[in-house]
């Protein structure tokens, strides 16, 4: 497959109006069936054209940078009994009902998950 070489962003062209940019995509168009068509980027062709792109991160695709945030998943009690302990034996927090206001939780719970 062959790269061709787009003019596919630039700003509009109004008559009586300046054109303020205009950039060349190197794009190669991919048909994959009934999944509609994939446009893919030739970001080596894209650097020779424009040298501020060579340091750019490219491995952040679409998908990447629009994908729904993982579920934070909640710490059993085993896990939040190490955390507490850390920290009380630290010195980080004085007491159980400091401890519960730092975490947003009851001061029962905290003894709870202690014992």
């Amino acid at each position: 497959m062959k790269f061709r070489t787009f003019v596919a962003l630039g700003s509009p062209t109004v008559a009586d109006m300046r054109t303020f940019f205009r950039v060349k995509w190197a794009v190669r168009v991919v048909n994959r069936g009934p999944n509609g068509i994939l446009l893919e980027i030739d970001w080596s062709k894209m650097a020779e054209n424009y040298p501020f792109l060579e340091g750019a991160n490219l491995l952040l695709t679409a998908e990447n940078v629009n994908s729904p945030q993982e579920k934070k998943r909640k710490k059993s009690r085993a896990e939040q009994a190490t955390i507490y302990r850390k920290l009380l034996k630290s010195g980080i927090v004085k007491n159980k009902a400091e401890l519960a206001r730092m975490f947003g939780v009851s001061r029962a719970w905290v003894t709870k998950v202690l014992k």
